[in-house]
């Protein structure tokens, strides 16, 4: 989690001024103690306790206590004032990125303090001739006093502008507050944020977002792949308007793609753990400062400004800048008595040499892996998954494996079918956590005489699937003719479905002949209109029936969704109404639309600063990632060998799934305000038509609907019916301008409006 700042105000700079008053303090002779250790610590020699007296944390002095002091007096304060200069740098690096964190911020302590020992060191201990000194006094002297002061240093600064750990502070902290907050219109959602993204507008956008997605987010593919095509006895959990196997086809095309670039990245990533291990932090560390260089803070407040063109110099001189610290760091370091693991841990043998080619080889290498692969990914996007291009989608070719056309066979069959299998408690797997319900119970008793008219005829008994057959076919027409709404282009809302669903629990139809089968390991997606007929009229145990109605709106990136449950007992019947919307896939997954035909230079120099930024953490990535590809085959035929063992042994396994795909893509933010508007409009129009088609279907069979209609009011008007209980309300006022007053017990005017 981060913070947003806003740097107009005087209160963070007020924060980081003082943050540097007290490290005056802190460093001040009056506060510092004791250097350190004694001179006899390391063997006596006076040259070392002199050295770690120099090296130590940083501080500052007025005066000397004597001429040859008047050299170590100058030292420190230029140490010292290096020391704020980078403090300095550090910090206003964070400032101009406006994000704040505690991980940021000991960063910004730890690294200063580190370099102002290291860089010193190295130059003295490279130009100066000292005797030998213990190797332990190297590992005390460099890393530890600088990495434990900095900590201290970056607490300090992150307690002062965060707060505690776990805790927002800040200007923006109702900002932040509210950008995690649930939305008042969505579990999960939240509209308080806004989300600078492409939206959808004809049919299919959200497929091939989500294909887009394969390619843009390696953790989104590598999920699709493991968890739900890798899962083949598991139920495929369907969304409306998703072409679900073409999303699997382009995870499976993605992972493959990346493939060759992990194995050339991990080649990169082994030389350099060949030559000198811990050189791998330097290689990660300067790709990334090298990608940073360029990120300035922008002026522009409503777009988005692409690289210039000496984008690359300042990458290059940043770079340089580096390299050339790091030649002073393992020149010094070389010139000291390190010998067996720990010269080859640190590269110092050889001068440094074999590292420091090694390092720069490899750093140079995995950046122009990087660049050709986002190169080819973007060309790849902005070729077959545009809007224009994807109107005929050529579906890409899958490897090799039996199993794995079986699996795409089963998630056809789930996308096309009228059961969700599910695993858990809720059962709307695929549709979104349930946005709000309500449930009504109607007495099923003859209409009372009309005043003066004639005794009406018996009531006309009825099924609940006469019942069910009745809603689907008027609901249809009803909500068609309410008009879908959209953006104002014909083509932004889909095509109205209306659909019996059956929710079965997976743990429990292991042993039920209508969703097993001896051809398929997966559970029966589709059932027959009999099967469907006798579950809706008996709704009992784990299987239930409701009637859903979908209608994809944005191109079927919001998709309100209403589930209607209908059941008798005795002389009542009972409606059940869930009503779900399912949310914008995330934002980067549009950015497919942003992308242009041909490839700019501003586009080609920011996919390459990106993937610059990207090296490192991809480079150390990379060897488990290619090692995982490898075995891939290996793992799911074990996997698969102990979930069929699991599956003869155990009466209650699981055969429902976990997980939706369209969910998991789900993005916490909607991206335009009538998103939200059109999906409570949809599901605001279904739940009123439901409720008249009832009404009149009762009243055309002699049934009395007044208790139907007063709790039909209550839903329209609030959305809420309570039954049973007791509800104590004090006072309230409703509508603009209204007021209310509430009146003590036992007040006479209370009592005289009791008894009238």
């Amino acid at each position: 989690m981060h913070l947003e700042f806003d740097h107009s105000g005087s209160s963070l700079g007020g924060r980081i001024r003082l943050w540097c008053l007290l490290i005056f303090v802190i460093c001040a002779p009056w506060t510092q103690g004791p250097t350190g250790r004694s001179p006899e610590s390391f063997d006596g020699s006076p040259v070392v306790a002199a050295l770690e007296a120099w090296l130590l944390g940083p501080r500052w002095r007025l005066w000397a206590d004597g001429p040859v002091d008047w050299g170590v007096l100058v030292y420190q304060d230029l140490k010292f004032v290096l020391f704020v200069a980078l403090l300095a740098f550090f910090a206003s690096r964070l400032l101009n990125k406006g994000v704040l964190n505690w991980p940021r911020c000991l960063a910004a302590g730890v690294l200063p303090s580190i370099l102002v020992g290291f860089i010193p060191a190295t130059l003295t201990v490279s130009f100066a001739d000292f005797p030998p000194v213990p190797q332990l006094f190297l590992i005390y002297v460099f890393p530890l006093p600088g990495l434990v002061f900095g900590l201290a240093v970056g607490a300090l600064l992150a307690l002062l502008t965060l707060g505690r750990p776990g805790r927002l502070a800040g200007r923006s902290i109702g900002a932040a507050r509210a950008s995690i907050r649930p939305g008042k219109r969505g579990v999960g959602m939240t509209t308080a944020q806004q989300v600078r993204a492409p939206v959808g507008s004809v049919q299919g956008d959200v497929t091939r977002y989500l294909c887009a997605g394969a390619y843009i987010d390696e953790k989104f593919a590598d999920r699709v792949v493991e968890e739900v095509l890798a899962d083949e006895i598991s139920a495929v959990a369907p969304s409306p308007d998703v072409d679900l196997e073409a999303v699997a086809r382009h995870c499976l095309a993605a992972r493959e793609i990346r493939y060759p670039r992990d194995l050339r990245l991990a080649g990169a990533f082994g030389v350099v753990a060949l030559f000198a291990p811990l050189w791998l932090l330097f290689v990660a560390f300067l790709v990334a400062a090298a990608g940073q260089a360029d990120r300035r803070r922008s002026l522009s407040t409503r777009g988005q400004r692409h690289p210039d063109e000496r984008a690359f110099l300042r990458v290059g001189v940043q770079a340089g800048v580096l390299v050339l610290v790091a030649f002073m760091f393992v020149t010094g370091f070389s010139k000291l008595p390190v010998h067996g693991i720990l010269s080859w841990l640190f590269g110092t043998y050889m001068s440094g040499i074999p590292a420091m080619l090694a390092s720069i080889g490899a750093a140079l290498y995995a950046s122009m892996t990087m660049m050709r692969h986002d190169l080819a990914t973007d060309e790849l996007l902005r070729t077959t998954l545009s809007r224009e291009a994807f109107a005929w989608p050529a579906l890409p070719l899958v490897p090799r494996g039996d199993w794995i056309k079986d699996r795409l066979a089963a998630i056809r069959q789930a996308q096309d079918g009228n059961v969700t299998v599910y695993s858990g408690y809720t059962p709307f797997m695929g549709y979104a956590n349930a946005q709000s319900n309500w449930k009504l119970a109607v007495p099923l008793l003859p209409a009372e005489r009309p005043t003066g008219g004639p005794r009406p005829d018996a009531p006309t008994p009825f099924t609940v699937a006469e019942l069910v057959d009745h809603v689907r076919e008027r609901l249809g027409a009803a909500v068609e003719g309410d008009g879908a709404p959209g953006t104002g282009d014909a083509e932004v809302s889909g095509s109205l479905l209306i659909e019996d669903r059956v929710f079965a629990d997976g743990a429990t139809i292991g042993d039920d002949e209508r969703f097993m089968s001896d051809q398929d390991l997966a559970p029966v997606m589709r059932l027959s209109p009999d099967a469907v007929q006798e579950i809706i009229l008996n709704p009992t145990g784990t299987v239930r029936h409701y009637l859903a109605l979908h209608l994809p709106l944005w191109g079927g990136d919001v998709v309100p969704s209403v589930f209607l449950h209908f059941s008798t007992v005795g002389d009542t019947l009972h409606l059940r109404c869930s009503n779900h919307v399912l949310g914008p896939v995330a934002a980067d997954y549009h950015l497919v639309d942003r992308l242009r035909d041909p490839l700019t230079p501003e586009r080609r120099r920011e996919l390459l600063l990106g993937a610059l930024s990207r090296t490192g953490t991809a480079l150390f990535e990379a060897p488990l990632k290619a090692l995982r590809h490898a075995r891939f085959e290996h793992r799911h035929g074990k996997r698969m060998e102990h979930e069929l063992a699991a599956l003869t042994q155990d009466p209650m396994y699981d055969l429902g799934a976990r997980l939706s795909i369209r969910e998991m893509a789900l993005s916490p933010t909607y991206f335009n305000y009538f998103q939200v508007t059109d999906a409570e409009r949809i599901i605001s129009s279904v739940q009123l038509h439901t409720l008249a088609i009832i009404r009149k279907f009762l009243d055309a069979r002699g049934f009395d609907t007044t208790d139907l209609r007063s709790q039909q009011q209550t839903i329209v008007n609030q959305g809420i019916i309570q039954q049973g209980g007791t509800s104590i309300v004090g006072n309230q006022a409703v509508g603009t301008g209204a007021s209310a007053t509430q009146n003590a017990a036992g007040h006479p005017d209370m009592a005289a409006a009791s008894s009238e």
